[in-house]
């Protein structure tokens, strides 16, 4: 039975189990006598002994895998999931270590620094690692739990988006205004979850019977600049191609470039094009005009990412079920704003 399960049947928060646990201030004494009765009575008492005895050391790590910064550096989207990472952690009693691992140095070096750091687990910001790159950290005999890659054919346990959802969640709003000719733009850089997002797009467009052109896909850099000079190159190269209404991009980043770009050739956003990008970030609501595109829950994201770990820190001893890994997928939340049109039907 897990910490959480325990606190259902207790009728308390898992926060305030962990502090009752943990011998930690923020529980009156009265709820804390009747509480350890409870579990004495119930057959937990052992964990009240075996997490005393550990909480000295109740550090867990929280580590970015940068494989060239294309990505973290330019949307360092760690830094948001950070901050709710290390509340929902103190609420367990835990402080978080933040340790950077970046390929472009030796790695032997810095995964013997994290082994030296003797962390009760870790949390590993994956967005632009592979497959091979997680081979590294097994050798840390700590439980791990990875986040925004999904690692689908490497046993580890992982929190990540929905990424198929998304453009599923994108295309299902276009079907909806009536668009039935929909673009993609694509980062050129490619990562796990670009990856699943442009399977979602080729995927959705075959649930909702929408024809689909390779020519429609355009590659750009991903960066707003890179969007918007790659954009106008090849508006300049076909300036008598017949574009999409509508286009499904990998990142706003992409997305907001791609705005840039259309308006200054002379397109209306949303009358001639519409636009959805990926990701809610915050200048989405400050372009002109403001861009609709698909939100991750990031406060959700964390969470999930500190209940599984400290779930497998504390049955890391158990159950075989314990030690199989689990695949936590987020779900995505189309935002509506004022980047697409509804097309009116012939009539």
């Amino acid at each position: 039975m897990t910490n959480r399960e325990i606190a259902q049947k207790l009728k308390i928060s898992p926060a305030s189990l962990s502090l009752i646990l943990n011998n930690k201030p923020g529980v009156s004494d009265s709820t804390r006598t009747k509480i350890l009765t409870q579990l004495n009575e119930m057959g937990f008492g052992y964990l009240i002994k075996k997490i005393t005895t550990e909480v000295q050391n109740n550090n867990i790590g929280f580590i970015i895998y940068k494989k060239h910064g294309a990505i973290l550096d330019i949307s360092p989207f760690f830094l948001v999931l950070m901050e709710f990472i290390e509340i929902h952690a103190r609420s367990y009693g835990y402080n978080i270590l933040l340790s950077t691992i970046d390929e472009r140095r030796s790695l032997k070096p810095q995964i013997d620094h994290i082994s030296e750091l003797n962390l009760k687990g870790a949390i590993i910001f994956a967005t632009e690692m592979n497959d091979e790159d997680m081979k590294g950290f097994k050798n840390l005999q700590i439980p791990i739990v990875a986040i925004d890659n999904d690692f689908s054919r490497f046993s580890c346990n992982t929190v990540s988006i929905n990424n198929i959802m998304g453009t599923f969640q994108a295309i299902e709003h276009l079907v909806k205004m009536n668009h039935c000719r929909i673009g993609y733009l694509k980062s050129n850089i490619r990562i796990s979850s670009f990856e699943e997002r442009k399977k979602g797009y080729e995927s959705a467009l075959e649930y909702f019977n929408l024809a689909f052109f390779s020519s429609d896909i355009l590659e750009v850099r991903h960066t707003e600049e890179g969007s918007y000079q790659d954009i106008k190159g090849f508006l300049e190269i076909n300036k008598s191609t017949k574009l999409p209404s509508a286009f499904v991009c990998e990142d706003d980043t992409i997305a907001v470039g791609a705005l840039r770009a259309f308006t200054e050739y002379g397109y209306k956003i949303p009358e001639d094009i519409s636009i959805i990008g990926f990701n809610d970030r915050s200048i989405c609501e400050v372009t002109s005009p403001p861009l609709t595109t698909i939100s991750i829950p990031k406060r959700t994201f964390a969470f999930e990412a500190v209940d599984e770990l400290i779930h497998r820190i504390h049955n890391k001893d158990k159950s075989l079920e314990v030690s199989l890994s689990r695949k936590i997928r987020i779900e995505t939340k189309l935002i509506q704003r004022e980047s697409v049109r509804l097309i009116e039907e012939k009539k």
